[in-house]
């Protein structure tokens, strides 16, 4: 894949779980702050099925604000 088409695929994924987030406020924080790494931008550059895609955020304000909204939904 182009750098361009994994960009927009990562854009379309962390969209569809961020439409998940039934908080306004956290959910805006979260798209702010997110980073995409891992495994699966290799997968996607070598043409390889992507099994997860690893999030993590700028703050660890939103970190653990989305790790409690996690927890209070279990």
């Amino acid at each position: 894949m182009k750098a361009k088409t994994i960009k927009a695929t990562l854009r379309k994924k962390v969209d569809e779980w961020l439409e998940t987030i039934e908080a306004a406020e956290l959910r805006e924080r979260a798209k702010r702050d997110a980073i995409v790494t891992g495994g699966a931008i290799a997968s996607m550059l070598l043409k390889e099925p992507v099994n997860d895609f690893d999030v993590y955020f700028r703050t660890a304000a939103t970190t653990r604000d989305v790790a409690a909204y996690y927890v209070a939904r279990f």
